[in-house]
């Protein structure tokens, strides 16, 4: 059930843009008000702090060309701020200077939205806008423990699919997704209440709910004559948990399923919370015959240090470069590097975020091992994982069927 009556109406919803040319301003004021939702403009950098604290905004539009203070200096700021704002970035820049900058306000750990050149249309504006009215609640106040207890907590299972493979049914495992059907607010993504676990200091609980979800499917998906993958996602805050690969190993144990048959995918940013304890708990999973793989790779300043020091035996390529292989020669080029990167070092190279078939046959083409995306499948439950799964141009709303890989098509 998707409830509404507990939403935050749009008027709650309020708007902040930094823009100094003002009929742009006035512009965006124009097409904001008509959503229905507050909005304030300033038209200098200078002004961000006093605005933000007279009344912190949900969404900003921040230009990145404001005279005197410049839109740079301004994240600078907001990070300071620790501003929880989802942002919008403009520019007249080229898309390279973009993508600088919004990889800058998200090392700043502020929760950019997007980019959007210049010049903007309305409808521009609206396509940001509508998907975060649609789905504006208090997410951070909701009882994480209270939901555990009645089991709102439940996994779907993304398929991961080998790319060279020239067996009509590719799909070699999945990786476990959380999600929260909330009594009120129906099926919450977890960008929206992985926030509420760190704060509510739950994300022991919740990863050993995650963990026993997964290793039972995988044993559900082996009694039925299927040995498939699992990979499970290690949040951060848990890399200084010294007992985390003994309580994995358990489980397995209890389950009787292969250790190899798991696959722990960790970020970058996590294993550098804490190096050492990183570095001796994926030993520890190496040792009891886990993988480990390096999720998101690419997005962190020191990818290669982290991939040389520590013992990955998966890289998973992150979807905001697979996205952009068809519009950006840059994306290809980091792609193409990534996977040669991979041979070289003979590990596992996944891609993510796959949607097209062009997207697909250059990944097989250079080599890629494994995909993940909604080209394949949406996520789905773990009894659907055992069909194989509906080919290229099947929508996410489409049940599982035959999968086929675009060089068979």
């Amino acid at each position: 059930m998707e409830g509404t009556d507990l939403e935050k109406s749009n008027t709650d919803v309020h708007v902040l843009v930094v823009e100094d040319h003002r009929d742009v301003a006035d512009f965006f004021r124009e097409v904001i008000e008509s959503l229905g939702c507050t909005v304030e403009t300033i038209h200098n950098g200078v002004d961000v702090r006093a605005a933000i604290k007279q009344r912190p905004p949900d969404v900003m539009f921040l230009d990145l060309g404001l005279p005197g203070m410049d839109g740079i200096e301004v994240l600078r700021e907001l990070g300071t701020l620790n501003c929880k704002s989802k942002i919008f970035m403009m520019s007249g820049s080229d898309l390279r200077t973009l993508a600088a900058a919004e990889e800058l306000g998200k090392q700043r750990a502020l929760s950019i939205a997007g980019t959007i050149p210049k010049p903007i249309m309305a409808e521009d504006v609206e396509a940001v806008l509508k998907p975060l009215l649609k789905s504006h609640y208090p997410v951070e106040s909701l009882d994480v423990r209270e939901a555990l207890g009645r089991g709102d907590f439940f996994i779907l299972f993304q398929p991961k699919v080998n790319l060279r493979s020239e067996s009509q049914s590719a799909v070699q495992g999945a990786e476990a997704l959380l999600r929260w059907n909330h009594p009120t607010f129906g099926i919450i993504p977890p960008d929206r209440f992985l926030g509420a676990i760190r704060q509510q200091a739950l994300m022991p609980e919740v990863t050993g709910f995650v963990m026993k979800e997964a290793v039972s499917a995988c044993k559900y998906w082996k009694d039925q004559g299927q040995e498939l993958t699992v990979g499970i996602n290690i949040d951060g805050s848990q890399m200084g948990d010294l007992q985390l690969p003994d309580f994995l190993s358990d489980l397995t144990r209890q389950y009787d399923i292969p250790n190899q048959l798991i696959n722990l995918e960790i970020t970058e940013s996590a294993a550098m919370a804490d190096p050492i304890a990183s570095i001796d708990i994926l030993t520890r999973f190496r040792v009891k015959n886990f993988n480990v793989s390096m999720d998101d790779f690419g997005t962190g300043y020191s990818s290669l240090v982290q991939l040389y020091r520590m013992p990955f035996n998966e890289l998973k390529i992150d979807k905001s470069f697979v996205l952009d292989i068809e519009k950006k020669k840059e994306a290809r080029t980091i792609v193409e590097t990534v996977i040669m990167l991979g041979k070289k070092l003979g590990v596992v190279v996944c891609a993510e975020g796959i949607e097209t078939d062009k997207t697909c046959q250059f990944l097989s083409d250079r080599g890629c091992d494994l995909g993940q995306g909604y080209l394949f499948s949406k996520p789905i439950e773990k009894e659907a994982m055992l069909t194989e799964v509906r080919g290229p141009g099947a929508t996410p709303a489409q049940e599982p069927g035959t999968m086929v890989l675009p060089a068979q098509r």
